[in-house]
């Protein structure tokens, strides 16, 4: 049977062996096909991006005046939130985080119910502000004593504060608030190793033309005097001894010599001793009137005048009575509790506070201080008998 060749296109299996024409126009037709799909698909892309565009602008010029008011009523509440929050709180943060140091205090002339005061202190201000402070009253008190009750008021003036700013005030007849508390400071001081002072007051501060108000709220270990310093390379250090007075550690009768016959204000005592401060405060006693004693057993009295207790090693002089009719009546006792000392031919006195007079006036605070703390030092028996020492 004879078969057209436009009837071979209905016979199986007559395109498996196409030729190389018809194969490439059937896979041109194809790649053209999805060329022209790719094509379109880019000619889509801009006109919609450009039409986003176009929206855009065309919504911020229709509505940018609700974005401005917007704008203006989130500053008109952010603005004022930072500044009356955000910036007083920073300011306080940076006082908080600032040590107070005491550099050097002065308790002088002492009257019966005031005392003329000195403060040298510093206060750094980091990351290079510059902060001015409004005068500030700074009281001190008893950090455990409720509610508060301060015992001196300080008056700063203004200052200008930028990196470590040194301040140093003065204050001369300064009232004693609280007798109480001030004794009570006093004995912390004198009798410990280590005390703290507590302060608080409230000022305004200036940062440029902001202000914000300020409370500084502090408890102030103080440093001791410098013994020495150390340097290692760049480094620079100060050893400290302690803070407080420490009962007066180190206490010394450095020469003693009895008087025969005695003088005519009835002193058969003279002799040198020394005080040490390991404090840095300054405390004008005037005239300190010691009970000396064998044990418990009060057996004369030494003055030392004018005592001014500076940091440091104090050398005074005292001068004073030992009753020789006490000490015949009770030898037997006296030898037994000096047994010890006597063994290394020494004599062992006690000393503690009788009175405390600035300008003719008892100042109490200092007596109540004074009149319970007793120092113990031994002295050479030979010295005090004024035997040479080149004969011993």
């Amino acid at each position: 049977m004879h078969y057209s060749k436009e009837d071979g296109r209905f016979v199986i299996g007559s395109n498996r062996n196409l030729g190389s024409k018809q194969a490439p126009e059937a896979l041109g037709d194809d790649m053209k096909h999805v060329e022209s799909l790719g094509a379109l698909e880019k000619s889509k892309s801009p006109p919609s991006l450009k039409s986003f565009r176009a929206n855009v602008q065309k919504h911020w010029r229709r509505f940018w005046c609700c974005y401005l008011v917007a704008a203006i009523i989130f500053l008109a509440i952010f603005l004022p939130v930072f500044f009356l929050v955000a910036v007083p709180a920073i300011a306080q943060r940076i006082v908080d985080d600032t040590n107070l140091p005491v550099h050097s205090a002065q308790i002088l002339d002492p009257k019966a119910n005031q005392v003329s005061f000195t403060l040298d202190t510093s206060l750094n201000v980091p990351m290079g502000l510059r902060i001015r402070t409004d005068p500030l009253s700074l009281s001190l008190f008893n950090r455990d004593v409720q509610p508060m009750q301060p015992y001196l008021v300080v008056n700063l003036p203004s200052y200008s504060l930028k990196g470590d700013t040194n301040m140093t005030v003065t204050q001369n007849n300064t009232d004693i608030l609280n007798e109480d508390q001030f004794i009570k400071t006093l004995t912390q001081a004198v009798y410990n190793k280590r005390f703290t002072m507590s302060a608080k007051g409230s000022t305004v501060g200036h940062l440029g033309a902001l202000k914000a108000p300020l409370t500084l709220d502090k408890d102030i270990e103080l440093n001791g005097i410098p013994l020495f310093h150390y340097s290692l390379d760049d480094l620079r250090a100060d050893i400290f001894d302690a803070a407080g007075l420490d009962k007066l550690s180190g206490f010394s009768i450095d020469s003693a010599r009895v008087l025969i016959p005695k003088e005519a204000d009835g002193t058969n005592l003279v002799g040198e001793a020394n005080l040490p401060n390991h404090s840095v405060f300054t405390f004008a006693l005037g005239n300190v009137t010691l009970n000396l004693m064998s044990a418990d057993l009060i057996i004369g009295q030494a003055t030392i005048l004018n005592v001014i207790l500076k940091p440091g090693n104090n050398t005074v002089s005292l001068r004073g009575r030992i009753e020789i009719s006490t000490v015949l009546e009770n030898l037997s006792e006296i030898l037994a509790v000096q047994k010890a000392a006597l063994v290394d031919g020494n004599l062992e006195l006690s000393a503690s506070g009788n009175s405390t007079i600035y300008n003719g006036v008892h100042i109490k605070y200092y007596e109540q201080v004074l009149n319970n703390l007793t120092l113990v030092t031994r002295v050479p028996i030979l010295e005090v008998l004024g035997v040479p020492y080149k004969d011993y």
